[in-house]
């Protein structure tokens, strides 16, 4: 049985969960929402460029999280750098978007977590490397093919088959940018 939200009791916080998506400014839902699939994307080509006997050694846990803590750090780096333009030394307004900066780039970070976990797994012996790899790439799939659904949701529709479409068609073109940088790189 689907579980219905109650509505808000005014002046009493929301308890449990976590805050309503529809309450966050929009621009920083579009941060957010970019972090989350240039991070799915960027983890989703190592998964790819790993191999089973790299999996077998533990390489591919250090590589998967060296890839999205390295790739979160040059995120807030250039973003830190970028916002210097037209800076009028508000040193509070400065303090608040590098918060704003680094807050919204933990989907980037935090992508690599499954892959590694899985990896570590196969590491340990608890699973075979090739499914330790095939479920992590169709887990950061899944993940950049639900992005259409979440948009509708957190701009407040009700989520659709164009939702559900729109995020195959991403995930779809993920997968090829991700190959693709395999490929090219490897």
């Amino acid at each position: 049985m689907p579980r219905t939200r109650r509505p808000p009791v005014p002046g009493r916080p929301q308890r449990g969960g976590r805050p309503d998506p529809r309450d966050f400014p929009l621009e920083q839902m579009r941060e957010r929402m970019s972090s989350y699939i240039y991070g799915n994307i960027t983890v989703l080509a190592v998964a790819i460029a790993v191999n089973p006997e790299q999996i077998r050694h533990g390489a591919a846990v250090l590589t998967v999280l060296a890839t999205a803590v390295l790739t979160y750090l040059a995120h807030v780096l250039s973003n830190i750098v970028a916002h210097g333009f037209g800076d009028d030394g508000d040193d509070a307004e400065h303090r608040e978007t590098v918060s704003a900066i680094v807050r919204n780039a933990n989907p980037i970070a935090t992508s690599g977590l499954i892959p590694a976990v899985l990896y570590a797994a196969a590491w340990i012996g608890w699973l075979p490397a090739e499914w330790a790899q095939i479920a992590a790439t169709v887990i950061l799939v899944v993940r950049i093919g639900m992005v259409g659904v979440f948009m509708q949701r957190f701009s407040g529709k009700k989520p659709s088959f164009i939702g559900l479409w729109g995020g195959i068609v991403l995930a779809a073109v993920a997968f090829v940018i991700g190959f693709v940088k395999v490929v090219l790189t490897h």
